[in-house]
């Protein structure tokens, strides 16, 4: 009796001593430089830019208000006239501007607090010299659409997308290391399992947990699902079709320049040119504009970051399907029992 023994896999070379020793100083070394550069370029010196501000006066009364604002504080604030208080209120409490100023002797300027602290306290500096100079007057403040009791500063948008994209980020590289082993459909299946579950789990955490972030919760939810899934699609995508450097691709993109941008600590109004650019672009950007405008906001304005949200999912699920490899079946776990079986 023969047995046939079963044909040994190929063994694939792997990296030389030399690889092995510098690759991970050359990744570690890169994510670092990436992560101190990005985030003190864009945040060490935050700056308001064109803060769309309502005045309740005639157009000319506003355009001189601007030219004596710009001529002191430049392109801060965008200044805009509104009919009367109601629609100035109206206008604040719906996120269309970001405060409205009433002159004249009793002065009075309507804040959002949810649009940020930041935010808050530049127009408020501003618009309590402008009266004290003007009109002689102090300035009264109202905060017409304030943030949660439990989130005095407003942060908590910013931890909870950090912590979904980097589960997501997490996820496709764990993903990846069993991707010969499912078939694509499987993982796809996984994927939109994980991405519904960490959307579910940050939701009940910043809502009936903590109380951080008001709104209804099926929306708060739908947003952060499809962050996750945006966030696993296009790393699992990039690592598909490069590799290793796919998840440091990933990483540099979503992780650290999605986050620095985000708007979740520094608003985007607040980055400097082409850092705003990128925080209307990416996923996460366009999560906590969607999580703003559904918590405290006209919940209908959060349509355009949410199909940011969508087209960074499709596009990750695209590249992910035309991977050449990635449709064929799963590599079985075991040898056949045909390659073994006992041949006279």
């Amino acid at each position: 009796m023969q047995t046939r023994q079963p044909a040994a896999p190929d063994p694939s070379p792997g990296p030389g001593p030399v690889t092995a020793f510098l690759q991970p100083l050359g990744v570690g070394l890169l994510i670092v430089l990436a992560f101190v550069l990005t985030y003190l370029a864009a945040l060490h010196k935050p700056q308001p830019r064109a803060l769309p501000v309502g005045v309740v006066a005639t157009p000319d009364v506003v355009a001189e208000l601007q030219r004596t604002i710009a001529a002191q504080t430049g392109d801060a604030v965008a200044l805009r006239p509104v009919r009367d208080l109601s629609s100035a209120r109206h206008q604040v409490e719906h996120g269309q501007i970001v405060a409205a100023y009433l002159p004249g002797q009793d002065s009075r300027l309507l804040v959002a607090g949810a649009q940020g602290t930041a935010v808050t306290q530049a127009v408020t500096g501003i618009f309590t010299a402008t009266s004290a100079e003007r009109q002689g007057t102090q300035l009264k403040v109202d905060d017409v659409v304030p943030l949660s009791a439990e989130d005095p500063r407003g942060f908590s948008t910013f931890y909870v997308i950090f912590g979904v994209t980097l589960a997501g980020f997490i996820f496709a590289q764990t993903s990846h290391l069993y991707a010969e082993r499912l078939s694509l459909r499987l993982r796809l299946i996984q994927t939109l399992l994980f991405a519904v579950l960490a959307g579910l789990a940050g939701t009940l955490i910043v809502g009936p947990l903590l109380g951080v972030l008001p709104g209804p919760l099926l929306a708060l939810a739908g947003i952060l699902v499809l962050l996750a899934l945006a966030t696993a699609l296009v790393t699992m995508s990039f690592t598909a079709l490069l590799g290793d450097p796919g998840i440091v691709l990933a990483a540099l993109l979503l992780v650290i320049l999605g986050n620095a941008t985000s708007g979740g600590v520094v608003p985007a109004s607040f980055l400097p040119g082409g850092f705003r650019q990128l925080s209307l672009a990416l996923p996460q950007g366009g999560a906590t504009r969607a999580l703003g405008r559904v918590a405290y906001f006209d919940p209908s304005a959060a349509m355009q970051p949410i199909a940011v949200l969508a087209a960074w999912a499709l596009g990750g699920l695209i590249l992910l399907v035309l991977v050449p490899g990635n449709r064929r079946r799963a590599r079985p776990l075991a040898v056949p029992a045909e390659q073994a079986r006992v041949t006279p």
